[in-house]
């Protein structure tokens, strides 16, 4: 085993190395003690952390160099990418002037078939009143993720002369990702038995030679998006870290000699060895999602399947630091969305980056254009508009709702102070109840981790800084509140996520208390059926943590 191990780590270690960096207060008490709230804990205290936002037009640079061959080891695009690359325009356009644009885009986005929604798409490139180029990153965005490239690839080269260069970041980033999605596959395999001899031979040869080749195809790949910005860049660095977990994968389920899988101490020492070996990959796949995820949190995305994928590789690798924790707060329901225009249908519709480009800043500010904005997000250009603009109380509550939304997803202070700041503006009698609830949950998240990265690499669960709960106690106090579920098992949740690491057995019980307390108030159902589960954890937790023969404190 001791011969066998360095062979296979051999790649892994060397190609392991380097890679994209990441952007990187006491603990809570259960009930705060009286000192430490104010008379009004839905006061804001403190100075409000601002979000640096552009002044005016985003300023990119155009790309400085040609968009590049893929490198050896990635396989060409599938067959099936073949119809997405070839599709042409049938017949001229008939969306002369923007609004009916805007309308043929609106159509083609609706299509659920993929080849028919392509084929729309591809007629209405042409039209001169959509930005040059967005409608082939639209392509390539919802094509299959590894056709990305053979779709964008004609046009960047030969770009428009008028082309915005964070489209040209786009496209640049969309073709890398193809080619990303596509590495790390299909590697050599062995079919039992795994003789000693034949797994030697096996990763000694063309197994090694393909885990070199792909390590140093993901590192290409991934230099290159290094160079892209906005969402260029957040397109490959999530791919990228997606490449380097099946990289993890294909390692793990590399073949071993039966007589190491037939011994459990043998088996044992391999894969702890192994895992050692995986720790510099599994460190740049983590860095990787961190810088995608920390693009699409600037970018506004709310909703977004690739800001789900990286959320989810980050939880798969490091289970111990969910950042996914905040996902299970309670909020409301939106109030249901009425559009009654094709540009606010668009807001709901396009991704976020592109509803940036194609709907004005300023009309963020509309109540109508923000709640379908919500539905995805909300771009930088948009949020400057709207910290300029005077917004009306309903507004302003579904902003702060849109900004609590991003910092529940992506662990940003400065979303959850944005969030506070926008109602602290609001007299308290104007404060609808959702609105009382989001100023409470800011409140409680605010002082916290700068970002998912920090919250992941440098603070101890136990020192995030959040935990102020009081106004969320109030809220659950109202007997006969409109929110006084939501606001008990919310309060719970945030007090269950900072506990301290030295927390002891009353901690434990009070928060099952909390949590039962919010169960009983909770209507039949899964919300229900949570408060009640994480109620059992948490006594489970006293009673693990109680000393030997003695009961847990009550």
């Amino acid at each position: 085993m001791n011969r066998l191990a360095p062979v296979l780590l051999l790649p892994l270690l060397g190609a392991a190395c380097g890679g994209a960096t990441a952007a990187t207060q006491r603990g809570p008490q259960l009930a705060p003690s009286a000192s430490s709230v104010p008379a009004d804990p839905f006061a804001v205290v403190g100075p409000i952390e601002q979000e640096p936002l552009p002044a005016g037009p985003l300023r990119i640079a155009p790309l400085a160099e040609p968009f590049p061959p893929a490198p050896p080891g990635v396989p060409p695009p599938p067959e099936p990418c073949r119809a997405f690359a070839e599709r042409r325009p049938a017949a001229a356009p008939a969306c002369e002037g923007g609004a009916a644009a805007e309308a043929a885009l609106l159509a083609a986005i609706e299509r659920t078939a993929a080849a028919e929604r392509d084929a729309e798409l591809a007629a209405i490139e042409p039209c001169a009143g959509l930005p040059a180029g967005m409608v082939r990153a639209l392509r390539a965005e919802l094509a299959p993720v590894e056709c990305a490239d053979a779709v964008v690839q004609p046009l960047l080269a030969d770009l428009p002369a008028a082309i915005d260069p964070a489209l040209q970041h786009a496209l640049a980033g969309l073709g890398l990702a193809g080619r990303l999605a596509r590495t790390v596959l299909d590697g050599p395999r062995l079919d039992p038995p795994f003789e000693r001899a034949r797994v030697e031979e096996l990763i000694a040869g063309p197994l090694h030679a393909w885990f070199a080749e792909q390590a140093a195809a993901i590192e290409d790949i991934a230099r290159a998006g290094a160079k892209l910005a906005y969402y260029g860049r957040a397109i490959v660095a999530v791919e990228a870290g997606m490449a380097d977990m099946r990289f993890i994968d294909a390692a793990r389920a590399a073949p071993i000699p039966d007589e190491i899988a037939g011994d459990q101490e043998l088996r044992d020492a391999y894969y702890g060895g192994l895992e050692m070996g995986l720790e510099a990959r599994k460190r740049r796949g983590r860095d990787a999602a961190l810088v995608g995820l920390g693009q699409l949190a600037y970018l506004g995305v709310i909703r977004d399947e690739r800001a789900e994928r990286a959320r989810q590789l980050l939880s798969r690798m490091y289970g111990g630091r969910p950042v996914g924790a905040l996902d299970a707060l309670l909020l409301p329901p939106l109030a249901p969305a009425e559009p009654a225009t094709v540009p606010e249908r668009l807001a709901a519709r396009l991704p976020t980056f592109y509803a940036g480009l194609l709907i004005a800043p300023e009309r963020a500010a509309e109540p109508t254009m923000l709640r379908m904005l919500v539905e995805k997000g909300i771009s930088p250009p948009q949020r400057a508009a709207l910290r300029a603009a005077a917004l009306p109380p309903a507004v302003r509550a579904l902003y702060a709702r849109a900004r609590l939304e991003l910092g529940q997803r992506y662990w940003r202070r400065v979303d959850f102070d944005e969030a506070a700041g926008l109602l602290r503006e609001l007299p308290a009698a104007e404060r609808t109840p959702e609105a009382r609830l989001v100023l409470a949950l800011s409140i409680a998240l605010r002082g916290g981790p700068a970002n998912a990265a920090d919250m992941m690499l440098r603070a101890p669960l136990a020192e995030l800084g959040i935990g102020r709960v009081a106004a969320l106690d109030a809220l659950a106090a109202e007997t006969g509140g409109p929110l006084r579920p939501l606001a008990a098992f919310d309060a719970a949740l945030v007090l269950d996520i900072a506990a301290p690491k030295d927390a002891g057995t009353g901690y434990w019980l009070a928060l099952a208390r909390r949590y039962r307390d919010a169960a009983a108030w909770l209507p039949e159902g899964a919300e229900r059926a949570q408060a009640v589960e994480r109620a059992r954890e948490a006594e489970g937790t006293a009673k693990a943590i109680a000393p030997r023969g003695a009961a847990p404190e009550q």
